[in-house]
């Protein structure tokens, strides 16, 4: 499973970050956020855009991992 981490990561910068594994379908992966909850709303908002869902992942709530929804 791919892992990116946003450590040190613009705000601004996320949505590029993110895009190319959305579009591609390169789902689930996890995303390190850290303990920021702006940078979780983005990286949430991004994953909306995409018709994806997020979940923190258990056990480290500074990692989401966004997944496609089962239809």
């Amino acid at each position: 499973m791919i892992t990116i981490d946003l450590h040190g990561v613009r705000y601004r910068d996320v949505y590029g970050m993110l895009e190319k594994h959305c579009v591609r379908g390169e789902t689930p992966f996890v995303v390190i956020t850290g303990d920021s909850s702006t940078m979780k709303d983005i990286v949430h908002e991004v994953a909306k855009q995409f018709g994806l869902l997020i979940e923190d992942k258990l056990g480290n709530t500074g990692r989401v991992i966004i997944y496609e929804k089962n239809t």
